[in-house]
């Protein structure tokens, strides 16, 4: 008995010792597939990370060669902007060598083909690489080097190019944009030297809510300042973009002299067809009508989705091509209060494959301008000054026609 009670206990020792050795080999398994799963996320944020980069250097690029016609500047500003992005939390860097000029052209089924150093430019194509040969080395992950695997290595590819850009300007012409900068509602500025005699009025407020904008200093006046900015900026490029321009409020009537009649959206300047454009004209056009409204009140609710409503109906209509990249600039000083939910708007924008960015003066930043930016792929610029406001509208003219193409 004694024999066999030794025998069971080397049994179970051994027993033991078998289930120790199994549960070491599990949690080394189990260690390595932890640090395989980090290392694999790891490297996904590299590549991500190095698209952005890419992508940011195509597009200054080809910004930097329509403004510039210049190849060798728009090859600088691509290494520039590859610069300020880090990969692998590590500065990134390209070569000039990395940065090919060419053409891109747009195919019947939406797609686009560079051509490598076809003439004249009109795009420009990033080669990014992480280590293989590239200028920034391979990134090292965190486990790899204990298993015996070396520094990763990746590349991206990103073109951009200037292609043919149809714009509808959308501005709000709502009574708040009579107000000053301050942000105060039922502030006027003053003086105002259009002011109607204050004998056709009860009080000042109706005095200032039925007169024309101050010329200066309204609401009014600033957007139309970022807007000429704007008009300065597209006229710049070779091929100035197709401009439009709709404003919206409520329809509505005012209530004492002159009494005038509001519609709820207006098309003052339709899209231009492609055969016979002329830059010039449209912008004079352009100037015009919003100097025409400056010499009536401007009146009305924040009616949003009517703006956007007409300006895809402009930017569908029988003038637009179907190549075209097509945008609406959104200008509200307000939040919408009126007509539908203005993301069901941007909504039916983006199905007709037309872009939306959102610019909003005084206002905090406001969700459903961001929602409705975000709905089509566009960006929204919250400004809170003059300043801001005609730095939004640069920047808005300066990508307009640019566009990335893989």
């Amino acid at each position: 008995m004694r024999f066999l009670s030794k025998r069971k206990v080397r049994s179970e020792h051994q027993r033991r010792g078998a289930a120790h050795v199994l549960i070491a080999a599990m949690l080394l398994t189990f260690i390595i597939i932890a640090a395989m799963t980090v290392d694999f996320a790891y490297m996904q944020l590299i590549r991500t990370e190095l698209r952005t980069a890419a992508d940011a250097a195509a597009k200054a690029g080809a910004e930097a060669l329509a403004r510039t016609q210049d190849g060798n500047q728009a090859r600088a500003a691509a290494v520039q902007y590859a610069a300020l992005n880090k990969v692998g939390n590590r500065p990134y860097a390209i070569a000039t060598g990395d940065v090919s000029l060419g053409r891109v052209t747009g195919q019947s089924n939406g797609s686009w083909t560079f051509t490598a150093n076809a003439t004249p430019f009109n795009s420009v194509r990033v080669n990014a690489k992480v280590g293989n040969g590239g200028t920034t080395a391979a990134i090292p992950t965190f486990f790899a080097p204990s298993l015996g695997y070396a520094p990763f290595a990746t590349s991206s590819q990103a073109t951009a190019g200037q292609q043919s850009v149809e714009v509808c300007l959308c501005i709000d012409r709502s009574g708040s944009m009579m107000f000053d900068m301050s942000g105060t509602d039922w502030s006027y500025p003053s003086p105002n030297s259009l002011l109607y005699s204050s004998g056709y009025y009860p009080d000042s407020m109706y005095r200032n809510y039925c007169s024309p904008p101050q010329t200066t200093s309204s609401r009014w006046a600033i957007m139309r300042s970022a807007v000429t900015i704007f008009l300065n900026e597209a006229g710049a490029f070779p091929y100035p973009p197709r401009t439009s321009l709709v404003t919206w409020s409520s329809a509505m009537k005012l209530p004492y002299f002159p009494s005038t009649s509001y519609t709820l959206v207006d098309t003052d300047y339709a899209l231009p067809a492609e055969a016979g454009f002329s830059w010039p004209t449209s912008r004079t056009a352009i100037e015009n009508s919003l100097a025409t409204r400056s010499t009536r009140a401007i009146a009305g609710g924040t009616t949003m989705s009517a703006g956007i409503d007409r300006a895809v109906s402009i930017l569908t209509g029988t003038n637009s091509l179907p190549l075209s990249n097509k945008v609406i600039i959104l200008l509200t000083d307000g939040q919408w209060n009126a007509g539908r939910d203005p993301v069901l708007a941007a909504e039916d924008a983006a199905a007709a494959g037309i872009t939306i960015h959102c610019v909003s003066m005084i206002t905090n930043s406001q969700q459903t301008l961001t929602d409705v930016a975000s709905t089509t792929g566009g960006q929204y610029y919250p400004t809170s000054n003059t300043t801001e406001l005609q730095a939004a509208f640069r920047e808005l003219a300066r990508n307009l026609p640019i566009v990335l193409t893989d």
